[in-house]
């Protein structure tokens, strides 16, 4: 028994063994030092011995209980320097060790919401110096912040001293990004490992609990974020600091966008902005500017009602060239969502390349001939109206041409295409040009299925190509016969939902729906290539495909543009439009690429290989950074940005130009709602134990009520000693006093015992203090009247 209770307390060293054996001092000196009475008859004796049996039991209990007090004096000095670690039934053992506390600030673009000259993250930061001032010595701290962009762990090795996290969470930026939390929870999960010597883990949580980013309307994050909280509440205490304030209301403009594909110089373009109210009172009266280049240009004033969207239409024109647009609304609490902003380029006209795969002598015999005037009609003494410049070259002439000058090319009825071929137009297509595939009947489908569709093999020496295959399609075989013409198809545009078809809806008189097609390609359509189909033949099978590659975009239209095997070239009312909007769609992406949003790199696509070209991207703000060549010297990649705003790329020789990109804030940060806690507990976090704060106030020991390691070595060692220096005193009174000894001990004993209870419930506390009160008054009104 006796060392089942040494085990228990963790005491089975030698030295534990030989200091518990001094427990049994007191009984050996007592049995060494008992009086031998040698009886002598005498007659006054049987007086005495009478008087003697009478208080003989209380004497025997008096010095029965001082020898337990005196024994347990020994062992508990002997407990005491073991230094001990026990489970504890309460708080009231519980040690001030050393804690490692994790400091966790958002830095999201929603914290720099401002009420009173004071943003959410002016209070955040002053929350985490309150929290890092507050660790006591041996306490290690680390910092985190809450972001998308590098590095998140700001302090990650375990800190000892406090004025080094302070010093970091005063330099600690606030940036325009918002995160996925769940990668930021990820991080902090292997923080804890780095401090296994500290038992007790705190995780402290200084957010405004967005709920864009703590419950996320991807079910994914959402998901995710649960999973590594749960695993956190498991390891660490966890802590949430809310800097919101709920209902706060918030007016943002939510996108940005061009109507037309492309921007040609003296031509109104439709500007349309979306402003969202994200309040739940309206405004009215607000006003909607626009700026180009820096200036302003218009001016809107429109009423949002609450919880809506609301669009705003400007239709400016532009002279060649790129331009700046920017569209602004008056500043708010969360300015950094009140302006939007796109990058186009304007050209004077369209440079459309024209690969003629079908040479022939007679009239308008060849396959680009009846495209080229399409594009480009020539009516004489009369200038030229269409801004597409085509340029017919034959198909051994690509991989000569200098495929940059050009907005788009066409392949028209090329029998075969080599690899070197195909590199070419895929790099082409990467860098953000459009190319059209029309076919004909000297096309071999087996080699476009082999170098177009299958894979790439770029030429001996050349990188090899790691995209996927150009052709949208795969081609099956050919229907139809153009020569007996006993099959007949015609168009159907379906519901005209594609850009390319969706001016012919309403236009009978278009030629779209009496256009004869006597031949074309059956194809496959690639399942994970984002294909989409524009146009149908009457059989089922589409016509005109399309799909994005690169920044560019690829078209199928799987019979030919010229007289062999369709009508639309002879009877020429669809063919025009047709083409113009196919040439307007597949250039559409070209502008694309300089806007993006916060978080994303900014990607240049160099005219020519460059490995060596210096590059300075300015933010901004004025920050530089020197983005990264890429090894085929094909681009220049940023790193991700973190500012939003206007930001110019300047390239040195070769290239020698300017270029700039519109970066724009997540709309969904600017939806200010936040969680609040009661459904933080009952929705977002469900079974997971947390503390909930709106400001920071150090959580004593006592008041903690879920504990795993509720004492160590240190807490019960300082108990113990307390104990015996109350048993030390009451020893003394005993021997000298034994009814007020008595009573001190009781005394002691009913303070430790009101001591454990308040350290569970303040109640239970106060209830014990009055009955142990009552219960000393009773024996000590008892001892006096005795």
């Amino acid at each position: 028994m006796f060392g089942a209770l040494l085990l228990a307390f963790g005491l089975e060293s030698p030295l534990m063994m030989w200091g518990m054996a001094l427990g049994g001092a007191p009984i050996l000196i007592h049995l060494l030092h008992r009086r031998r009475y040698l009886e002598v008859p005498w007659a006054a004796m049987r007086f005495l011995i009478a008087a003697t049996k009478k208080q003989s039991r209380r004497l025997r209990l008096e010095q029965i209980l001082l020898l337990i007090v005196r024994t347990l004096i020994m062992v508990l000095i002997a407990l005491a320097l073991a230094r001990p670690s026990v489970e504890t039934f309460g708080e009231y053992f519980r040690t001030e060790g050393p804690r490692h506390r994790i400091i966790v600030i958002d830095a999201t673009f929603s914290m720099g919401y401002t009420a009173q000259d004071r943003s959410r993250f002016d209070r955040a930061r002053e929350l985490g110096r309150q929290i890092a001032s507050g660790a006591r010595q041996g306490d290690a701290l680390q910092l985190v912040r809450i972001g998308e962009s590098l590095p998140r762990v700001i302090v990650k090795q375990p800190s000892y001293q406090s004025a080094a996290v302070l010093e970091e969470i005063e330099q600690l930026p606030l940036l325009d990004e918002r995160v996925d939390v769940s990668t930021v929870l990820e991080e902090i999960d292997g923080l804890l490992n780095l401090a296994p010597e500290i038992s007790r883990k705190e995780i402290y949580f200084v957010t405004d609990l967005q709920t864009a980013t703590w419950a996320p309307r991807d079910s994914g994050e959402a998901v995710r974020a649960k999973a590594v909280l749960k695993k956190l509440s498991d390891r660490a205490k966890l802590v949430f600091v809310d800097t919101g304030q709920p209902g706060t209301a918030n007016t943002a403009l939510t996108s940005l966008r061009a109507g037309d594909g492309f921007v040609l110089a003296g031509r109104s373009v439709q500007l349309t902005a979306t402003i969202r109210n994200f309040g739940t009172l309206g405004a009215t009266g607000q006003l909607v500017e626009l700026y180009l280049d820096d200036r302003l240009s218009d001016t809107r004033q429109v009423d949002l009602p609450p919880g809506t969207d609301v669009s705003v239409d400007f239709a400016p024109t532009f002279a060649a060239g790129e331009h700046r647009i920017e569209v602004r609304l008056k500043p708010d609490g969360l300015r950094v969502d009140d302006s939007r902003r796109l990058v186009i380029p304007v050209r004077d006209e369209l440079q459309v390349l024209l690969v003629n795969g079908k040479v022939s002598g007679e009239v308008m015999g060849n396959a680009t001939d009846f495209l080229r005037l399409a594009l480009a009609p020539e009516l004489p003494n009369r200038t030229p109206v269409s801004p597409i410049r085509p340029t017919v070259i034959r198909e051994g002439e690509l991989i000569g041409t200098d495929l940059t000058r050009f907005d788009c090319v066409f392949v028209c009825n090329v029998a075969m295409l080599t690899d070197r071929e195909a590199e070419v137009l895929r790099s082409y297509l990467e860098a953000g040009g459009g190319v059209v595939f029309c076919l004909g009947d000297q096309v071999r489908p087996d080699n476009y299925n082999e170098v177009l569709y299958k894979s790439l093999n770029p030429a001996k020496g050349e990188k090899a190509a790691t995209a996927g295959p150009i052709l949208p399609a795969k081609l099956v075989e050919r229907i139809g016969d153009p020569k007996t013409k006993e099959s007949v198809f015609e168009f159907d545009p379906g519901d005209y939902s594609h850009p390319i078809v969706r001016p012919f809806q309403g236009n009978p008189g278009a030629g779209l729906d009496v256009t004869k097609t006597f031949a074309y390609f059956k194809t496959q359509i690639s399942d994970d290539r984002g294909a989409r189909v524009a146009l149908r033949f009457s059989s089922g099978d589409p016509a005109i495909i399309d799909a994005p590659y690169g920044r560019g975009r690829v078209i199928l239209i799987t019979t030919s543009v010229d007289r062999d095997w369709s009508t639309w070239a002879v009877w020429g009312h669809s063919l025009i439009p047709l083409m113009h909007e196919t040439v307007g769609y597949a250039v559409s992406a070209r502008g694309s690429d300089k806007v993006a949003l916060v978080g994303q790199p900014l990607v240049s696509y160099l005219p020519i290989r460059a490995a060596n070209v210096s590059a300075l991207l300015h933010s901004p703000r004025g920050e530089t950074q020197a983005p990264a060549t890429s090894a085929d010297g094909r681009t220049v990649t940023s790193e991700p940005t973190t500012r939003a705003g206007f930001h110019k790329l300047v390239l040195g020789p070769p290239i020698g130009r300017t270029e700039w990109f519109a970066v724009n804030v997540d709309p969904q940060e600017s939806d200010l709602a936040s969680v609040r806690s009661e459904e933080l507990r009952n929705d977002v976090l469900p079974g997971i134990e947390f503390t909930y704060q709106t400001d920071w106030e150090e959580t004593p020991a006592a008041a903690e009520k879920t504990v795993r390691v509720v004492s160590t070595s240190s807490g019960l060692a300082r108990s113990l000693l307390l104990a015996v220096l109350c048993l030390l005193i009451v020893e003394q009174l005993m021997a000298w006093r034994f009814p007020a000894g008595v009573l001190l001990l009781l005394a002691c004993v009913f303070g430790g015992l009101t001591t454990w209870a308040w350290s569970a419930s303040p109640f239970s506390g106060v209830a014990l203090l009055v009955l142990s009160a009552v219960s000393l008054t009773l024996i000590w009104w008892r001892q006096r009247v005795v």
